[in-house]
């Protein structure tokens, strides 16, 4: 953390950015150390290839979120939040890498090589944790950044229900809570002010529902993507299969017709490292939930996950 400090004391111009399709934890970690870096008088671009989700355009700062990089611009510092390899960001213009590059994450799977500073703790429940321990230091802390930061533990913990969720996640917590953070206020915006589409759409892939013969797998199936701009409607929709009784892994598989591949989310109930198996077919993620990206017909992908799920079952 010394060192992230450094490269913040030490430069001006900084590019903050996080993993594509952004969820609550790469949105409030974004926009609560973008924050930071403003309250110190610092010159930043809030950046990420797509574009923030419904159910996070209330947060304070939404509005200065950018998709474009545009000309030659130079940046000193780029900070990759949530995300610890290059091409989780999607594609940038070379001209970013000229920049010193900070990693501040809290995934198992990293890339170790590109980065100038890595900030990582994987026995944190968001990488809001690290932003937290960042703003405390600098002494820069208020209710704007501490909403954006009760965000990032909100959502990377189910509500404070997954395991991830520690003593420290309620102690940091309780601290934003004394900072002014409304828990009704934020659960209310994240989880209960859903479109109607998107219950039309939960309906139609609950649909597609197939459970392996042994009762442990469980898979859902996306084959026509919401219109641009509406993917996050299908956020949330894995932990369905994941609360059906006796379900080990929660797989599903979400057809990209641009790329032509199937993006994969794994949720686990705990039994099986499921970034162990993401990375087994280049992708990563945490202990319960992961993701990776796989070529091929929905009947073939299937199998070969079930056939690897299966292997991980016995042995462990």
């Amino acid at each position: 953390m010394r060192e992230i400090l450094e490269l913040i004391a030490e430069n001006e111009r900084f590019l903050v950015v996080s993993h594509i399709f952004p969820d609550g934890d790469a949105i409030g970690s974004t926009l609560a150390l973008g924050k930071i870096l403003k309250r110190l008088g610092k010159d930043v671009v809030f950046y990420n290839r797509d574009a923030i989700p419904y159910n996070f355009e209330f947060m304070l700062g939404a509005d200065s979120w950018t998709r474009e990089l545009e000309g030659e611009t130079e940046f000193d510092v780029v900070f990759m939040l949530d995300c610890g390899e290059k091409d989780r960001i999607g594609e940038v213009p070379d001209f970013v890498w000229n920049a010193k590059v900070g990693v501040i994450d809290h995934h198992k799977t990293f890339d170790p090589d590109f980065a100038d500073v890595y900030y990582r703790d994987v026995n944190a429940a968001a990488t809001g944790e690290l932003i937290f321990r960042i703003g405390e230091d600098l002494g820069v802390l208020d209710l704007e950044i501490a909403r954006c930061l009760y965000c990032t533990l909100s959502t990377d913990t189910g509500s404070f229900r997954y395991s991830n969720t520690t003593q420290t996640t309620f102690n940091i917590a309780g601290s934003l809570v004394a900072l002014g953070v409304d828990p009704w206020e934020m659960t209310s915006e994240i989880y209960e002010n859903q479109p109607r589409k998107r219950l039309e759409l939960l309906a139609k892939v609950l649909s597609t529902l197939e459970f392996s013969t042994c009762g442990r797998l469980a898979f859902l199936q996306i084959e026509e993507l919401p219109a641009p701009g509406e993917e996050s409607l299908t956020d949330g929709f894995i932990n369905y299969a994941r609360s059906v009784r006796g379900v080990e892994v929660a797989t599903q598989m979400t057809w990209d017709p641009e790329a032509s591949h199937w993006r994969i989310s794994f949720r686990s109930r705990g039994k099986v490292d499921v970034s162990e198996l993401a990375a087994g077919f280049g992708g990563g993620g945490h202990h319960n939930a992961a993701g990776c990206r796989i070529a091929g017909s929905a009947e073939d992908v299937r199998a070969e996950l079930t056939s690897a799920l299966e292997s991980m079952l016995d042995v462990q």
